[in-house]
Formats: C-alpha cells, structure tokens, sequence
C-alpha cells in the first residue's frame, strides 16, 4: 500500500482525507509540522501532502524542509486560496509535484497520489540500479587491473602481444574510470 502524509492544520479536512482514502493507502496525518517531520522518519513515506495556509509554518516551507532533509518523498501543496506566488515558491523551492486546490476530488486526488507513488518508486528502483551499476563498474575495473597485470607478466606473450593487450586494458580502465571519454580501438 501507499504511504501517504497528509499535513492541515484543520482537524477536519484530516478526518475527511483519513475516512476518503484509508482502504486505499496507508495515512498518516497530522496539524503539527514536527510530528509530520517524526512521522517521516518513523515510516516509509512516498507522498507528502501539505496544506498551504497554516498558522506556524506555510506549506511551501515545510516541503522545503522535507525537501532538504527527507528528498525521496513526492511533495504536493493543497490549498483552498489561489495564491500564485505560492504556486511558484512550492515549485522553485519545494520542488513540488502538483498544487492541488480545495475542495479536492476525491477520484482526482486518489489518481495523483498513485502516479505520485509511481514516481517514488521509479526513483528508488533508479537509483538502485544506478548504485549496483556503479558497483559492478568497480568490479570489472579491478578484474581488468588484475587482467592487466597478469598480461603483462605472462611469459608466452611476445613484447608486441603484450602491449596490445595492455593498451585495450588500459583503454578499458580508463573508460570506466572516466566515462565520458571515448572508448575505441588504437590504431
């Protein structure tokens, strides 16, 4: 299930959000930015949802601050006031993903919350890969210094032989070492 949080200072939007989507996600929801910040720590939150008008800190500052201390969670900024400064400071420091307005669809809202998930996920199976390629790179860089070495201690290889295998090698560990750098056959 999806892990949704849900920041409002209004009790009752908070009760109406919990009873529309508790059979379809895991809520958590709270009136207090630190408790909303605890329970981040505390679960596996993929979607922040925040409200944008509260008394002690604004919605856009408080996805700012999930964004600097907690950056995997998908933001979005609820409001009842169309306010487009707002819109603009959630986007240029909250990094939202979407701005939605009150009263919310609840069919509309579900739809969001789901494709905020996907991007969640998507992020955390890419960065996954990425850290495991990354890994693996370092493996078949040290597995190619080992290669190198034992090429270029081996006894029936002739000097020509030898600095062929040597150059490819190097080549190799070199692209791995710096990606951006072409990869071709010496001449």
């Amino acid at each position: 299930m999806i892990h949704v949080l849900y920041l409002d200072d209004e009790e009752h939007n908070l009760t109406a959000f919990r009873a529309a989507f508790r059979r379809d996600f895991n809520v958590y929801v709270t009136t207090s930015a630190s408790e909303a910040e605890r329970l981040i720590q505390e679960h596996p939150i993929e979607v922040i949802i925040s409200d944008q008008k509260m008394p002690d800190v604004s919605g856009v500052e408080f996805l700012e601050l999930m964004m600097k201390n907690h950056p995997d969670p998908v933001r979005m900024l609820l409001t009842g006031h169309a306010d487009i400064d707002a819109v603009i400071d959630a986007i240029n420091k909250g990094r939202i993903y979407k701005y939605i307005s009150k009263p919310w669809n609840e069919a509309e809202l579900r739809r969001l919350v789901e494709e905020a998930s996907d991007i969640y996920r998507a992020r955390k199976r890419n960065k996954a890969v990425s850290e495991n390629y990354g890994r693996n790179l370092q493996a078949i860089r040290a597995a190619l210094v080992d290669l190198r070495s034992e090429c270029e201690a081996h006894s029936g290889l002739d000097g020509a032989e030898k600095a062929r295998w040597s150059d490819t090698l190097s080549r190799m560990i070199g692209w791995i070492e710096n990606p951006e750098s072409d990869f071709h056959e010496g001449t």
